[in-house]
């Protein structure tokens, strides 16, 4: 029986888990408790090629949406107003507050319910409260 219980800290260790499994028998509970295995899946498994997350008629107008949640990661899908298909992290710049609920919809702006920070459906900002002189809303888009 294995005797590792450790909680998975890299790659080799993650191989020694294997390697001391049991064929016939559950893996050991780091598998499915660990936050570096779950890591670890999202990254060699999940982040690695294209997942399906909607398909073009879930988004055909401009403002349309479907928010994602991938692992701890939230974007959304949305169809800008170009008509082209956009995917933005759903966090806002200022405060890293969601800026839309999971689920779909459609919105004209996406506006942050912290501190009304305001962006374009393709993801460029047109308003920040309280921005100090200076401060250059380019370099702040999702």
């Amino acid at each position: 029986m294995p005797t590792t219980m450790i909680r998975p800290q890299n790659d080799v260790a993650i191989r020694r888990l294997i390697a001391e499994r049991q064929p016939g028998h559950s893996l050991p509970a780091s598998f499915y408790t660990s936050d570096e295995v779950f890591n670890l899946d999202l990254d060699a498994i999940f982040g690695k090629h294209w997942i399906f997350v909607a398909s073009v008629a879930e988004i055909r107008e401009p403002g349309d949406y479907v928010t994602i949640e991938f692992g701890k990661t939230s974007v959304i899908v949305i169809r800008d107003d170009d008509e082209e298909v956009q995917v933005l992290h759903n966090v806002c710049r200022h405060r890293g507050a969601r800026i839309l609920q999971p689920g779909a919809g459609s919105v004209g702006n996406l506006v942050c319910g912290y501190h009304q920070w305001t962006y374009r459906p393709d993801g460029e900002l047109i308003y920040a409260s309280a921005a100090e002189e200076g401060f250059d809303k380019n370099c702040y888009s999702l």
